[in-house]
């Protein structure tokens, strides 16, 4: 009776175990899933969106100007993490990436941070991100340095890394400028550039 009361209480304890590892498997993958980011959710309005649009043709007004009058119009334009984002989401959308609910915040180091969701089979996955702003083909860009994709298998967040890595065009092109310049600070990015006439 003794060796089948131990036998009992060993298949017992090994239960107890399988589940406890389980357990805690579980939790780690949920916890590699449902990750926690340190950049914060920007939340988005039709006044953020339109007022970043606003700023953005502040720059072919100040084109227009020059040509109008004959003389150079300084420009500077700060937008802030709403705005930021609005045209984030805007650009990516355009561009088709399966990337959507994106959230930026400009930070004090002179990056930009990120975060979204992005979507692979039907599945949704926390993406981050972080870049660095930038004046490429008379556009303002987020070059994106870093990135991390949640629960994928190697090859798909390969590829959805190397979608992402591309620069994010932020607005429309901003021609006949010269000494067009991105400045950060902590929950801003300002753009500013001289207007040349013909």
């Amino acid at each position: 009776m003794r060796g089948r009361t131990l036998q009992a209480g060993r298949a017992g304890f090994g239960l107890v175990v399988v589940i406890a590892v389980l357990a805690v498997g579980a939790y780690l993958a949920w916890g590699f899933v449902h990750q926690s980011s340190s950049v914060p959710i920007v939340a988005t309005s039709q006044a953020s969106n339109a007022s970043a649009q606003q700023k953005v043709q502040a720059f072919a007004a100040a084109q227009a100007q020059a040509q109008q009058t004959g003389r150079q119009v300084r420009v500077a334009e700060t937008f802030d993490d709403a705005e930021l984002t609005a045209l984030a989401n805007d650009a990516a959308q355009a561009r088709g990436l399966p990337v959507a609910n994106i959230s930026l915040h400009a930070t004090g180091q002179g990056t930009v941070q990120g975060r979204g969701d992005a979507q692979v089979a039907g599945q949704s996955v926390p993406v981050t991100f972080e870049g660095a702003p930038a004046v490429s083909s008379s556009r303002v860009a987020l070059d994106v340095t870093s990135t991390h994709v949640g629960s994928l298998p190697g090859p798909i967040s390969d590829q959805l890394t190397q979608q992402l890595r591309q620069p994010l065009q932020l607005g429309q092109p901003i021609t006949g400028f010269d000494h067009l310049q991105v400045s950060v600070t902590d929950g801003h990015l300002t753009v500013t550039g001289v207007a040349q006439p013909a």
